[in-house]
């Protein structure tokens, strides 16, 4: 599968199924993966079996769990804050996409708007209060 099409089915998977999933040592600790410059990044899939299929050597104490998207893209601020990336994995173990956390956060971008719109309701949806909102998060993002 090429990076495009890598990319678009774990961003469709995400948005159909609302989560995401990671290798967890425990609470709070999750597998990490480092290139070759010494960044790290934390590999996430598409789906539980993915996931599952990736427990072996060094992760083979982890357990597979799953965080939702919403959950996920606040996440992302405190990982780029950290200088750690995420990296889109598939059940090929050699295989990863990494992304710096800002990036992977401006691809959910219209996955978390929509769910915007699904929890107040199409017609109780305003854009310009939306984009507000956005414009704070852009701030946010800043500091």
């Amino acid at each position: 599968m090429d990076n495009v099409n890598q990319i678009t089915a774990f961003l469709q998977a995400a948005e159909e199924k609302g989560e995401l999933w990671l290798l967890e040592a425990k609470p709070g600790l999750f597998a990490m993966l480092e290139d070759g410059d010494g960044n790290s990044f934390i590999p996430v899939w598409a789906s539980e079996e993915e996931a599952k299929s990736n427990i072996s050597d060094d992760w083979c104490d982890y357990a597979v769990t799953t965080m939702g998207v919403d959950e996920f893209v606040d996440w992302l601020n405190e990982l780029g804050n950290d200088g750690i990336g995420i990296a889109l994995s598939s059940s090929n173990s050699d295989s990863a996409l990494p992304f710096p956390a800002y990036i992977m956060k401006k691809m959910f971008k219209g996955i978390t708007e929509k769910s915007d719109k699904d929890l107040v309701g199409e017609e109780f949806y305003d854009e310009e209060w939306a984009d507000g909102f956005d414009e704070l998060d852009e701030l946010e993002d800043e500091e």
